[in-house]
C-alpha cells in the first residue's frame, strides 16, 4: 500500500507539535483543552482522508486491492472476474472388442485411483483396431481433478466386451475458485495476453471453436492472394467442411488486418484444408509368447508407435527413423524375438512439407512369413493433447 494510515493519536501529536513550533503565545495544552479539542477534530479528519485515499489505490493498484476491491478493479479494467470451480478433461485409451460401444447419454463411469469420477463426453464405437480414445470429463471440480496419466483404470457399469482402460495423459483443466492471490496475478499480467504472434493467436481461437484443433501450418497463398492454413486434429480425424465453415464464420472477429484485405474474396479470407498423411506400412516378421495375447500385443505395438510421430512438435524436415520404430515394437511385453532383416519399412522415410506421417498397416508375422494379426486396413488411432491457454481464451477470446 503506498499511503500509510496513520492512528488519530499520532495525527493529533503531529498537529500540536506543528502549533506549539509555530507560535510563543502557548506554553502548555491540556487534555480538556479547547486547543487540544480542535487537535483531536483535524486529527480525526485527516485519519479519514488517508483511509479514503487508501480505499481509491485499492480501486487502481492490483497490489493494494482485495476481496470486493479486487473484482472492481479487474471490472474497471475490462478483465474477466474470478474464476470460478471447474472440473477437469482428458482422453481415456480403451481397450475393447470390435463393437463395443460407450455412450454419453449411457451410466457407464470411470474412476481415478484417486476417487475422481469421470463421464464420456461422446458417443464412441470400438472398431476393428481393438482400441478407441474417448473423451471424459469429470464429475468434481476443482484442482484435484487433474489426475495423473495412468490413474483412470476403473470403470462402472462396463459394457459387454470392455477389456481394459487407462489416460495415457493427465487429466488437464481442473482448478479451484480463484482466490485473491492468483486473481491478482492474471490481473497484473493482463497486459501480456497479447504478447503472442497471428499464428498461435488464431490457434487458440480454433482450439476454443473446436477442441479437435491441434495446431496450425501455414502453406503459401493461392492465386487469389487467400492465406492457405493446414489445420492438424488431435486425433487423426480430419476435419469436415462444416467444421471449417464454422471455424472460419466465428473467427471471422479475430482475423488480422492483413488476413481480410490480402484476400480478394471477402467471404473466405483463410482457406482451410486437411493434413496430408503420408502413411507408413509396417510389417515384419517375430516370434511372441505364446502365452500373451496377440491382439494385446499389437494393440500395445501400434500405440507406442503412433507416439513416435508426435504431431505437437512435428517440424518441416523431420522423417520416420526406422530404428526408431523397430526399437519400438521390440520392446513390447510378450515379444521374444524380432529379426532386423525382415523389417519393413527398412529404411528412414522422409516427410515432405506439409505432411504427417501415420501407420497405415501393421502386418505381423512369424518366423515362417505367415500372418500372425494385422489391424484389418483400418488406420491406426492415436490422440496428442492440445496445449490451451484458458486465460487467453477467457479474456481475449471471450466472445466465442
Amino acid at each position: 500500500m503506498i499511503t500509510q494510515i496513520t492512528t488519530v493519536d499520532a495525527l493529533k501529536q503531529m498537529f500540536l507539535e506543528i502549533l506549539l513550533n509555530k507560535t510563543d503565545k502557548i506554553s502548555d495544552i491540556g487534555n480538556e483543552s479547547v486547543l487540544n479539542g480542535i487537535g483531536y477534530g483535524c486529527a480525526k479528519l485527516a485519519n479519514r482522508l488517508l483511509v479514503n485515499q487508501a480505499v481509491v489505490e485499492g480501486h487502481l493498484f492490483p497490489d493494494t486491492a482485495y476481496g470486493t476491491y479486487l473484482d472492481e478493479l479487474a471490472s474497471l479494467r475490462g478483465i474477466d472476474g474470478r474464476y470460478g470451480a471447474q472440473g477437469s478433461s482428458t482422453y481415456l485409451l480403451i481397450e475393447a472388442s470390435p463393437g463395443t460401444q460407450y455412450s454419453a447419454s449411457g451410466n457407464v463411469t470411470f474412476y481415478s485411483t484417486s476417487g475422481i469420477q469421470f463421464v464420456p463426453e461422446e458417443t464412441k464405437t470400438v472398431d476393428d483396431n481393438g482400441f478407441i480414445y474417448l473423451k471424459v470429463r469429470s464429475l468434481q471440480t476443482g484442482a484435484n481433478t487433474n489426475v495423473d496419466p495412468l490413474s483412470i483404470n476403473t470403470i462402472n457399469n462396463k459394457p459387454t466386451g470392455h477389456i481394459a482402460v487407462t489416460n495415457e495423459y493427465m487429466a488437464t483443466g481442473g482448478r479451484d475458485e480463484e482466490d485473491d492471490d492468483t486473481f491478482r496475478q492474471r490481473i497484473k499480467e493482463s497486459v501480456n495476453l497479447l504478447a503472442r504472434n497471428t499464428l498461435s493467436h488464431l490457434e487458440q481461437v480454433f482450439m476454443k471453436i473446436n477442441p479437435r484443433v491441434l495446431r496450425i501450418l501455414k502453406s503459401g497463398t493461392d492465386e487469389n492472394g487467400t492465406l492457405n492454413l493446414i489445420v492438424v486434429p488431435t486425433n487423426g480425424v480430419d476435419f469436415t467442411d462444416a467444421e471449417f465453415n464454422a471455424l472460419l464464420s466465428r473467427s471471422a472477429e479475430y482475423l488480422s488486418i492483413g488476413d481480410i484485405l490480402n484476400s480478394s474474396n471477402r467471404s473466405k479470407p483463410l482457406n482451410l484444408s486437411n493434413v496430408n498423411w503420408h502413411y507408413v506400412d509396417i510389417d515384419f516378421r517375430a516370434e511372441l509368447d505364446e502365452s500373451y495375447d496377440y491382439n494385446t500385443i499389437r494393440r500395445n505395438m501400434q500405440i507406442k508407435v503412433n507416439k513416435l510421430f508426435d504431431y505437437r512438435n512435428w517440424q518441416s524436415g523431420d522423417k520416420v527413423e526406422w530404428e526408431n520404430i523397430l526399437y519400438a515394437v521390440k520392446n513390447i511385453e510378450g515379444v521374444r524375438y524380432i529379426p532386423d532383416s525382415s523389417f519393413t519399412p527398412r529404411g528412414d522415410i522422409n516427410i515432405e512439407d506439409g505432411e504427417f506421417p501415420r501407420v497405415r498397416s501393421f502386418v505381423i508375422r512369424n518366423l515362417d512369413g505367415d500372418v500372425i494379426n494385422d489391424n484389418y486396413n483400418v488406420l491406426s488411432q492415436f490422440y496428442y493433447p492440445n496445449t490451451q491457454d484458458v486465460n487467453y481464451q477467457s479474456e481475449v477470446l471471450s466472445s466465442i
